[in-house]
This record gives structure tokens, C-alpha cells and sequence, in this order.
């Protein structure tokens, strides 16, 4: 995503060029990710019987550990690079959106398991 030019031999002599449709294509996998994140960690939690705050801790944990891997396995923690985000906006982008697909999930799923 990002291009430096090969005869720069600092940072300020290298010249940042940025392809949006590659942004965007990886914004959009991200994005993707943590609905996927926040259906399964809700299964997770109904399957598990998790009740009140340790389901809410349940989310929080499994939500971090998924961005953080992605940052790490996929990006090589260079943020920057890869979304043009800074880690606060990176971990907390579409948390609504996580957390209601994992409450419903998990309403679900307690409801299949535990009540019939």
C-alpha cells in the first residue's frame, strides 16, 4: 500500500504514495472481520453460558485479541501502512456495530441452549 522511493535515505526524503482501492480493500476486510468476530465471540459466549458482565468481558477480550492478531500477523504492526488509522481509531472503529451482532448472537444462542 505504501511505496517509498528507493533512493530516499531518510524519512523526510521518502515520498508516501497511497492507492485508495487498496485502502479501501483492506478497511473493507477489517471491517468484515470484526462482524465475523462479534457473531462468533456472541456463539461463544451464549454456547458457554455467559451471563451479564462476564459475557461483556468475554466480548472485550476475544475483540482486542482479534485486532491485535491481525495487526500483528497480517500488518506487521505497521497500522499506518495499511489503514492510515491510529490504534485507538483501529480498535474502536465499528464497536457498535461488533457489539450488537455479538449481543444478538449471544441472546440466541444462550436462548437455544440454556432455555429450551
Amino acid at each position: 500500500l505504501v511505496f517509498r522511493g528507493a533512493n530516499a535515505s531518510n524519512e523526510t526524503d521518502s515520498k508516501e504514495v497511497f492507492d485508495p482501492i487498496l485502502l479501501n480493500s483492506n478497511l473493507q476486510r477489517i471491517d468484515k472481520i470484526r462482524s465475523l468476530m462479534g457473531i462468533i465471540s456472541g456463539c461463544v459466549a451464549g454456547i458457554f453460558g455467559l451471563t451479564g458482565i462476564s459475557g461483556l468481558v468475554c466480548f472485550v477480550i476475544l475483540h482486542f485479541f482479534v485486532l491485535v492478531s491481525i495487526a500483528a500477523f497480517k500488518m506487521n504492526f505497521q497500522l499506518k501502512a495499511h489503514t492510515r488509522q491510529s490504534w485507538l481509531s483501529y480498535l474502536t472503529a465499528n464497536l457498535q456495530q461488533s457489539a450488537l451482532s455479538f449481543m444478538l448472537f449471544w441472546t440466541l444462542f444462550y436462548g437455544v441452549v440454556y432455555l429450551y
